[in-house]
């Protein structure tokens, strides 16, 4: 299975950030990924001045042995193409754009069947 590193835009509230960055990741799952989100793994564990610092080396260090990196986010249309173009620019190829707009139904969906994600992964182990 690939591993995919999910970045989510950061709202301020913890909670908010939290719940989002859980959702992209059963998200990920679902689709046959292993999930890793940065704001999960280090968000707050790194308290003193270069915390932030330490924080973004174990990102870059995730970012180049992930097989893909996923960034979430809200935009639609026009917006949704230049912040697809950011990111590519900004990750590469290996990064993909999602518009939680556009994803909603397959969020809901995943938030509901963990039995179904079992089977699905334990048949990914067997390929």
């Amino acid at each position: 299975m690939e591993m995919v590193l999910v970045l989510t835009h950061l709202t301020g509230s913890d909670e908010l950030d939290r719940q989002r960055a859980e959702e992209y990741c059963r998200y990920a799952a679902h689709k046959g990924k292993i999930p890793v989100s940065p704001f999960l793994c280090f968000h707050g564990i790194f308290r003193d001045e270069l915390g932030s610092a330490v924080e973004g080396i174990l990102v870059s260090r995730l970012m180049e042995k992930a097989d893909g990196i996923w960034v979430f986010g809200f935009e639609r249309g026009e917006r949704r193409r230049l912040m697809e173009a950011k990111v590519r620019k900004m990750y590469g190829e290996k990064a993909q754009y999602f518009s939680h707009p556009e994803i909603g139904k397959e969020l809901l969906v995943c938030a509901m069947y963990s039995e179904e994600l079992i089977e699905r992964l334990e048949d990914m182990e067997g390929l």
